[in-house]
């Protein structure tokens, strides 16, 4: 049998992070990992996981708001 390689990178304290927010990009790191890796704090902002489409969106704003892009581990 062949391991999958996950879909997604997993987050962790630490990890570099882009902050995706009408057109504009930023670089920030993960500062607090919460609910198994479903909420994450980044420059004191909370983001969480949307079941609707799978995306770190800023906390209480809408599905296609403030996002976060997680990078992958050498980039």
């Amino acid at each position: 049998m062949v391991a999958m390689a996950a879909s997604r990178p997993v987050p962790y304290v630490g990890m570099r992070v882009r902050v995706w927010h009408l057109g504009a990009m930023e670089h920030a790191v993960v500062e607090e990992v919460h609910d198994h890796g479903r909420t994450l704090v980044v420059d004191g902002d909370t983001y969480t996981l949307r079941k609707l489409n799978g995306r770190f969106v800023r906390t209480g704003e809408p599905y296609y708001g403030t996002r976060l892009l997680l990078k992958p581990p050498d980039g």
